[in-house]
């Protein structure tokens, strides 16, 4: 996909956010470029705050959004510049400068409490100015980021940092190129480029592990303290693999032991810490007389080790502690961009095996996802009124997805594709994780941002599909986007609302479902919400939209009366005794609602029903991956379990079966112990690789394979 092209998708997408008024056209403009950040590892838990007003001597102050990075201690603000021109002139130093000086207004304006003075105190800018004084002194620095779809000059670069209130201020500019990197690159990211040229000896002393694998390479080295620390106040947890990152936002970022160990014995740190383990996606290596040196390195992602950095640059910053004895080791894995995206996760998984890291944290991967992309690209929903066709909800398990799904498309095959597949129907891992946890009675998690409502969503998900996996089915997906249109369309309704001002639309969304859910549970009795309706329709019926209305209102009430003590909305809309108060409002389910409820027996049916079919249906895939991956697959793993004397007569006989098709192709039961040994041998040990070609009549797949 080109930059013409990559521009057009964009334009379409903000245009279906903003006719489905998801919120007006800037809005969502800014909606969609924060989501390719987050993509690309920038920014997590996002939160709108459309700001434009006058500071100190009538200064333009102007902001679209922030986000409070607990792991790196730093904050994220953001102003979108779209033109939404098909072909827009380029961004010129002058008109960018002027831009971040209206962003740094805020900041300044913040700091010295004139937006508190000049704002209601239920206002999203009054509330992250507020948060903004409590967080100043432990603020590590605030990143200013610049949105927009013009192409950056030649002249204009991001800027050197600066600082306002003894806080370091830097600047960045995402121009329409930069995210057309971002997207086109295979992981997704814009690459952290680290240049370690300027070391003594020309770049970081290291040993090259051997020929371990033909799919990486392997390096140990030894990093000063002093650079590790500034690395990581460089880059923040952009330094951290997402999976890392997740895990520092829930527990305490400085060790004890290791800020100990820092201040009075240095010189013993090496000897003390495990190091770090990382990954990059490429290595340059020069040969000095010495030995080997890196020198530069592509992508580099800290995926065991997170603690020990982020306690070094604390260490370092807030005890004024002298890193110059320390020394970290560290295991480099060098991973090709082809396979980062599916290698380096597992590298993270296990790297931290031996930390209390839950299988939440690692969840993008997990196979729920990958039924729920399989269901949502075979069943369609029935076609509406005056449609001539039906049409797929796409579950997109891995940003772009739907975009690249189009890519290899004749014009004639690219109009069926959008024709069956609409943008309006595409459905993300943080859509779902924000409806299902909102229809779970959790609207206080879902306030907490799309990254931590997202692992305690995962963390339930993973318990329910180890007790039953057949749970997930065909009919569940119905229900799952059944609820994300009943979210959507809350988010339709109350931006209609006379009395809603533009802020804290998410938390009153969120609010409103759960307070429905829980009024359906208590006033309902023997009935529940029927989601096949929804389904079936695509829309909610006039008498749900109505009660939804007067829900929300009641929820924003709520949201934005925060207690004595308790100042700031977002804040409030966090904490569990919010719902707790939210859910103590007295609200009747109005009768004509009450009317299109479906009993609960008629829903049992149909789950026994939907959970028998997907036993079935699990089984025949089971059979399909055993036979896809072929008699030399299985002959290889035979080989790999009898070498280390892993196999049991069990073990053997099936591996034999499904090496040799003896007596014949492995059953559906067979088919899925088979698959469980698979994943036994790969956690002992028996590394992932590419697959081979699939053999004729074979189904294709994105999964790996294993090698020994």
């Amino acid at each position: 996909m080109d930059l013409a092209e990559f521009r057009a998708y964009l334009q379409t997408e903000i245009s279906v956010w903003a006719a489905a008024d998801r919120n007006f056209t800037h809005s969502s403009f800014v909606d969609v470029m924060v989501g390719y950040l987050e993509d690309a590892g920038e920014v997590a838990d996002f939160e709108s705050c459309y700001y434009r007003g006058k500071g100190f001597r009538g200064r333009s102050v102007e902001m679209d959004g922030f986000a409070f990075d607990d792991a790196d201690e730093s904050l994220r603000l953001f102003l979108a510049a779209p033109t939404f021109l098909v072909d827009p002139p380029n961004l010129g130093l002058v008109e960018a400068r002027s831009m971040f000086g209206r962003l740094r207004a805020f900041v300044d304006e913040a700091f010295e409490g004139r937006i508190r003075e000049d704002r209601d105190p239920s206002s999203p800018e009054w509330g992250l100015a507020e948060e903004m004084v409590r967080r100043r002194r432990g603020l590590t620095r605030i990143r200013a980021y610049l949105l927009t779809d013009r192409e950056l000059s030649a002249t204009a670069k991001d800027w050197p940092e600066g600082s306002v209130a003894d806080v370091p201020l830097e600047f960045h500019i995402w121009d329409i190129n930069r995210f057309h990197r971002a997207h086109t690159s295979i992981a997704g990211r814009d690459d952290i480029e680290i240049d370690f040229s300027g070391q003594p000896g020309g770049g970081i002393p290291c040993v090259e592990a051997g020929s371990i694998s033909d799919e990486y390479q392997a390096y140990l080295c030894v990093v000063p303290g002093e650079l590790l620390a500034q690395l990581y106040e460089d880059h923040g947890s952009r330094l951290l693999e997402g999976n890392v990152r997740s895990f520092l936002t829930t527990k305490p970022k400085v060790n004890k032991g290791i800020r100990n160990t820092v201040l009075h014995e240095p010189r013993m740190f090496f000897a003390y810490n495990n190091g770090i383990g990382a990954t990059s996606e490429s290595a340059e290596v020069r040969r000095a007389d010495d030995g080997l040196r890196l020198v530069r390195l592509r992508d580099l992602q800290i995926v065991n080790g997170g603690q020990t950095t982020v306690s070094l640059a604390s260490a370092r910053r807030n005890d004024r502690a002298s890193l110059a004895d320390i020394y970290v080791p560290m295991k480099l894995s060098v991973v090709p961009p082809e396979r980062a995206g599916e290698v380096i996760p597992s590298i993270a998984r296990f790297a931290n095996s031996q930390n209390p890291v839950s299988e939440a944290d690692f969840f993008s991967n997990h196979e729920y996802h990958r039924r729920l992309e399989e269901i949502s690209r075979r069943i369609s929903v029935p076609s509406r009124a005056g449609a001539q066709h039906e049409t797929r909800w796409f579950y997109e398990r891995a940003r772009g997805q739907y975009m690249n799904a189009t890519f290899a498309l004749s014009p004639a095959q690219r109009r069926h594709f959008l024709e069956m597949n609409p943008r309006e129907q595409v459905l993300t891992k943080t859509d779902l994780a924000k409806s299902e946890n909102a229809w779970r009675e959790q609207p206080h998690t879902v306030s907490k941002g799309a990254q931590k409502n997202f692992i305690a969503f995962a963390t339930e998900i993973a318990k329910a599909w180890a007790a039953s996996p057949d749970a997930f089915h065909e009919d569940y997906f119905r229900a799952v986007v059944a609820r994300v249109i009943l979210f959507r369309s809350l988010e339709k309704i109350v931006s209609a609302q006379p009395w809603y001002s533009g802020g804290y639309r998410a938390n009153v969304v969120a609010y409103a479902m759960a307070k429905f859910a829980a009024m359906i549970r208590e006033q309902a009795g023997d009935s529940d919400l029927d989601t096949r309706a929804i389904w079936n329709k695509g829309a909610l019926s006039p008498a749900t939209s109505e009660q939804l209305a007067a829900i929300a209102l009641a929820m924003h009430e709520v949201i934005t009366d925060p207690p004595a003590g308790v100042q700031n909305v977002t804040e409030w809309s966090k904490r569990e005794a919010c719902w707790v108060r939210a859910d103590a409002v007295a609200l009747d389910l109005d009768p004509r609602v009450r009317e299109e409820l479906v009993p609960k027996a008629t829903l049992r049916e149909v789950e026994r029903a939907a959970r028998a079919q997907q036993r079935v249906d699990t089984g025949i895939s089971a059979q399909e991956e055993v036979v896809r991956l072929g008699q030399a697959y299985w002959s290889g793993v035979r080989d790999w379990g009898r070498e280390r004397g892993f196999l049991s007569a069990e073990d053997e006989r099936l591996l034999r079966l499904a090496a040799e098709y003896i007596p014949g192709v492995p059953t559906d039961f067979q088919s899925k112990k088979l698959l469980a040994l698979k994943k036994r041998f790969e956690f002992e040990g028996m590394a992932p690789h590419g697959l081979e070609e699939p053999t004729a009549g074979a189904p294709a797949d994105d999964r790996p394979a294993a090698s020994w």
